[in-house]
């Protein structure tokens, strides 16, 4: 199974499956969407039958708002980082660092371990979001290590 970087998923893959099926952006951050289905389930049999019959632009309108399922599950308190709401700003109203620091109104030590847990959390409500909504064909996730620098006189 195809492995993604959690970044470069949320700039590329996520928009490119909200162009294919149609969304607009002013729909994320506009009126409500009703996005996960009710019942104890999570899934009920209308939407199984559906996601069987889907066109190419129905499915990839599917797949991006299981996407967006996965970012609106996430924590926003304030105690917690405000995960959903820097995902939002960052991902979805594409605002740079300083501009979503600033609208969620952190330091910028706390943005940027926010930030971090952020996608870590993400990466965990996607997984599962991605598997009860019976997306396969949504890459799984991880969140990139920075290589550990080495000693001066161990690089040479």
């Amino acid at each position: 199974m195809e492995r993604k970087d959690v970044n470069v998923f949320l700039r590329k893959d996520f928009w490119g499956y909200m162009y294919e099926g149609g969304i607009h952006p002013g729909q994320l951050t506009g009126a409500s969407l009703d996005l996960a289905p009710s019942g104890h389930s999570n899934t009920n049999t209308t939407e199984k039958s559906y996601v069987e019959t889907m066109s190419k632009a129905e499915r990839a309108q599917y797949l991006a708002l299981t996407v967006l399922v996965a970012i609106k599950d996430c924590t926003n308190f304030e105690y917690h980082g405000k995960h959903r709401a820097i995902l939002e700003a960052y991902y979805i109203e594409n605002l740079n660092n300083q501009q979503a620091r600033m609208k969620v109104g952190m330091t910028e030590g706390e943005y940027k371990t926010s930030k971090k847990g952020a996608l870590k959390e993400f990466i965990k409500r996607y997984d599962y979001w991605r598997d009860a909504r019976d997306c396969p064909e949504l890459p799984a996730l991880f969140y990139p290590q920075k290589p550990k620098k080495l000693p001066k006189n161990a690089q040479k």
